[in-house]
Protein backbone atom coordinates (compact mmCIF):
# COMPACT_ATOMS: atom_id res chain seq x y z
CA UNK A 1 0.00 0.00 0.00
CA UNK A 2 3.05 2.41 1.02
CA UNK A 3 4.61 2.25 -2.76
CA UNK A 4 0.96 2.44 -4.24
CA UNK A 5 0.72 5.78 -2.21
CA UNK A 6 4.46 6.88 -3.52
CA UNK A 7 3.68 6.09 -7.08
CA UNK A 8 0.55 8.07 -7.18
CA UNK A 9 2.32 11.29 -5.04
CA UNK A 10 4.82 11.07 -8.22
CA UNK A 11 2.23 10.68 -11.13
CA UNK A 12 0.63 13.29 -9.52
CA UNK A 13 3.46 15.58 -9.45
CA UNK A 14 5.21 14.48 -12.76
CA UNK A 15 1.48 15.35 -14.62
CA UNK A 16 1.30 18.73 -12.72
CA UNK A 17 4.57 19.51 -13.51
CA UNK A 18 3.99 18.80 -17.32
CA UNK A 19 1.03 21.20 -17.63
CA UNK A 20 2.91 23.54 -16.31
CA UNK A 21 5.93 23.21 -17.76
CA UNK A 22 6.77 26.72 -19.79
CA UNK A 23 6.14 28.35 -16.27
CA UNK A 24 8.36 26.75 -14.74
CA UNK A 25 11.11 26.61 -17.10
CA UNK A 26 10.65 30.66 -17.54
CA UNK A 27 11.11 30.63 -13.36
CA UNK A 28 13.92 28.47 -13.68
CA UNK A 29 15.72 31.01 -16.72
CA UNK A 30 14.74 33.49 -14.11
CA UNK A 31 17.73 32.64 -11.80
CA UNK A 32 21.03 33.05 -13.30
CA UNK A 33 22.63 30.83 -11.35
CA UNK A 34 20.56 27.93 -12.46
CA UNK A 35 20.54 29.29 -16.09
CA UNK A 36 24.19 29.15 -15.54
CA UNK A 37 23.99 25.53 -14.90
CA UNK A 38 21.97 24.77 -17.85
CA UNK A 39 23.42 26.22 -20.46
CA UNK A 40 26.49 24.33 -18.96
CA UNK A 41 25.52 20.75 -18.91
CA UNK A 42 23.44 21.49 -22.52
CA UNK A 43 27.24 22.13 -23.69
CA UNK A 44 27.99 18.45 -22.94
CA UNK A 45 25.24 17.27 -25.39
CA UNK A 46 26.94 17.00 -28.91
CA UNK A 47 23.86 18.02 -30.65
CA UNK A 48 23.07 21.26 -28.93
CA UNK A 49 26.53 22.07 -28.96
CA UNK A 50 26.91 21.59 -32.62
CA UNK A 51 23.57 23.35 -33.45
CA UNK A 52 24.31 26.35 -31.63
CA UNK A 53 28.04 27.04 -32.93
CA UNK A 54 26.20 26.76 -36.74
CA UNK A 55 23.51 28.63 -35.88
CA UNK A 56 26.16 31.25 -33.99
CA UNK A 57 28.94 31.51 -36.63
CA UNK A 58 26.30 31.08 -39.97
CA UNK A 59 27.02 34.62 -41.19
Amino acid sequence: MRIVKIFMILIASVSTLYKYRMKVMNLLVSIPFLRKIGVRLSMRIPYFRNKLMKQMFSR
